[in-house]
C-alpha cells in the first residue's frame, strides 16, 4: 500500500455516498506497500479502506475483486469489496478504478509467535486446497522469464560481487524449467504486513493484487522468507519447521516437493531482490511511499545458498 493519488475530503465524500455511507469524519493515507493508493476512512458507521488502483485497467481490477468475493465466501478473514447502492464493487475516483472495503479487526505483526506462524501456514494451506473452486487464471507476471529479463537490465548497475551472485543464481534456477509441481491460485505476496491478528488469531488475509496461477511451493517459499526470519534478517530453522509442519496438517507435501522447497526459497529471494532493485532504481512518484530494501533478499539468498552447502558437506 502507498499513496500516489492525492484525494480531497470532497472527493472521498462523493465516493462513499455511492455506498450510502454517512459523511466522512476523517481520513489519512496508508504508507505500507508499493503498488496501489490506500486511504483509511473513518465514518460514524465504522472504518473503511479506499483502494485506488494505480496500474490496473477496470477489467483487471474486476478480476481481482471477483477473486476476493469468491474467497470471502470461504473464510471471514478475507477482505470483501463492498457493493455500492447500485450493486457495483468497482467505482472510479480521480479517473482511476477504485474499491471500498470494510476494515478488518486486528493489526499486522513484526515479532511473530509460533501460534501466529501456525495460523498463517494453515491459512495458506486452506487457500491452496480451495484453488480448484476458484475462477482465477492470471499467469504469474514475475516468473523465471521475467527474472531473466529484469536481470539483464540490472546487471550493469550492480557491483561485481552482486552481479556474480545474480548470474550464478539465475543459472542455478534454470534447472527448474522442466520440473512440474502442483499449481493453483497463489497469493504470491504473503508478507507479515499482509496479515492481521488479534493475538494469535488470524483476522485478515490481505492484498491479493499479486495473486496468480503458479506453483504452491513458490507461495510457501515467499511466505517463509518473511515469516521465518528474525529482526536481524537471519533465517530461523525452528520457525521454518513449525511453518511446514502446520501447513502439512492441512495439505500434505510429497517427497519431491519437500526436496525442492529450499530451491524455491532461493527463487523467491531472487524474485523480490530483483523487483525491489527495479523499484529502488526507478522509484515511483508518490505522496507517501514506503521504500523496501533490496538487500534484505540478497542477503537472505546468500544464507540459503550457504545453508545448502553446509547440508551437502555433512
Amino acid at each position: 500500500m502507498a499513496v500516489y493519488t492525492s484525494l480531497t475530503s470532497e472527493q472521498i465524500n462523493r465516493f462513499i455516498q455511492r455506498y450510502q455511507l454517512p459523511p466522512l469524519l476523517r481520513y489519512h493515507g496508508i504508507s505500507a506497500g508499493i503498488e496501489n493508493t490506500n486511504y483509511l476512512i473513518k465514518t460514524t458507521e465504522g472504518d473503511f479502506i479506499l483502494t485506488v488502483y494505480e496500474h490496473f485497467t477496470p477489467q483487471q481490477a474486476h478480476s481481482y475483486l471477483d477473486l476476493l468475493q469468491q474467497l470471502a465466501r470461504l473464510e471471514n478473514y478475507y477482505p470483501e469489496p463492498i457493493e455500492s447502492g447500485e450493486g457495483h464493487v468497482l467505482q472510479e475516483i480521480s479517473q482511476k478504478p477504485a474499491a471500498l472495503f470494510r476494515c478488518l479487526a486486528g493489526g499486522s505483526v513484526e515479532l511473530v509467535s509460533n501460534q501466529q506462524i501456525i495460523a498463517i501456514a494453515e491459512a495458506l494451506a486452506r487457500l491452496h486446497l480451495s484453488s480448484p473452486q476458484l475462477k482465477f487464471t492470471e499467469e504469474n507476471p514475475r516468473g523465471l522469464s521475467w527474472m531473466q529479463q529484469s536481470a539483464k537490465k540490472l546487471l550493469p548497475r550492480l557491483n561485481k560481487e552482486d552481479a556474480q551472485l545474480l548470474t550464478d543464481e539465475l543459472r542455478y534456477q534454470a534447472q527448474l524449467k522442466e520440473k512440474k509441481f502442483e499449481q493453483g491460485v497463489i497469493h504470491a505476496d504473503l508478507f507479515k504486513d499482509n496479515a492481521l491478528f488479534v493475538r494469535g488469531c488470524l483476522t485478515g488475509f490481505l492484498d491479493f493484487y499479486a495473486a496468480c496461477y503458479d506453483a504452491f511451493l513458490l507461495d510457501i517459499a515467499i511466505a517463509v522468507n518473511d515469516w521465518c526470519v528474525d529482526e536481524q534478517g537471519f533465517f530461523e530453522l525452528n520457525k521454518y519447521a513449525a511453518f511446514i509442519q502446520a501447513y502439512q496438517k492441512i495439505k500434505s507435501l510429497n517427497n519431491n516437493e519437500l526436496d525442492y522447497l529450499d530451491i524455491f526459497l532461493r527463487r523467491a529471494c531472487l524474485r523480490f531482490w530483483l523487483s525491489r532493485l527495479e523499484h529502488h532504481q526507478s522509484p515511483k512518484v508518490g505522496e507517501i511511499i514506503l521504500d523496501k530494501s533490496p538487500e534484505i533478499f540478497r542477503d537472505l539468498l546468500r544464507q540459503h545458498i550457504n545453508r545448502a552447502k553446509v547440508t551437502r558437506n555433512k
